[in-house]
């Protein structure tokens, strides 16, 4: 499943249901507004926890703080501290506003700064979103132009070597065939990701928009491998195989 999309189409869809909580609320509907809001909190809660967050602490966190140079790192952190503070601070809201479980000195009585403030924040969390999504999934590597005498060159100077593209969320092609002693090089197109074999035989590092990673495979044999950041063992999610024939 292509998670990333999925949750960028869900916050846009929470984004614009806010925006009809506020109207509700300018209407004196609150109990519809009311029932807006928590809705949009509690789905939040949920994508927070089964794609956003496992998301930060594989990518994003091992990058703090020497990464924070690149706006792939770094755009991602400013979103996930702003959405933080969103989601606790519309979480506090809905707790006063729909229960008794908030201290009376803790509660408040004027809910438009707060209502506002919330609608503020989730907009610019959001504005932050999509800054993420064009880094990780969008951005992609300047195209080299490519004659017939370079691809000659190429194939007279590296003739065991062939070439798989990583892009979002997959390896191009999945799967090759190739003779022993071959060379396979890939090259990061779009995004962030990492080559790692399913029996640690090879792995490189997190690769950037336009790395590359090589690796030859000398014996036959079946080598799986995956994207440390968006697959796992066993060909599940953004994953490939090389098969080596003597």
């Amino acid at each position: 499943m292509n998670y990333p999309n999925l949750n960028l189409v869900v916050q846009i869809v929470m984004g614009l249901a806010l925006l009809v909580g506020w109207a509700l609320a300018r209407k004196k509907n609150y109990t519809a507004h009311k029932y807006c809001q928590s809705s949009v909190m509690l789905l939040n809660l949920v994508m927070i926890f089964l794609v956003m967050s496992p998301s930060f602490h594989r990518q994003v966190q091992p990058q703090i703080p020497q990464g924070l140079n690149d706006p792939y790192y770094l755009v991602a952190l400013i979103h996930a501290g702003l959405g933080t503070i969103a989601e606790l601070l519309g979480l506090y809201i809905v707790l006063v506003a729909a229960t008794n479980l908030v201290p009376k000195k803790l509660r408040f009585d004027n809910y438009k700064p707060w209502m506002r403030t919330e609608l503020a924040l989730w907009w610019a969390v959001l504005l932050f979103g999509f800054g993420v999504y064009y880094y990780w999934y969008v951005h992609q590597a300047p195209v080299q132009p490519t004659t017939s005498m370079t691809t000659t060159e190429t194939q007279k100077t590296a003739p065991n070597k062939v070439t798989i593209k990583l892009t979002n969320f997959k390896f191009e092609p999945k799967e090759i065939t190739v003779k022993a002693g071959t060379t396979v090089e890939w090259i990061d197109e779009i995004g962030k990701h990492t080559i790692e074999a399913d029996d640690d035989a090879f792995k490189s590092e997190v690769l950037p928009v336009g790395g590359r990673f090589e690796h030859t495979f000398n014996a036959p044999g079946t080598f799986p491998y995956f994207c440390g950041l968006h697959g796992e063992k066993g060909g599940h999610d953004m994953a490939g195989v090389v098969k080596v024939e003597p």
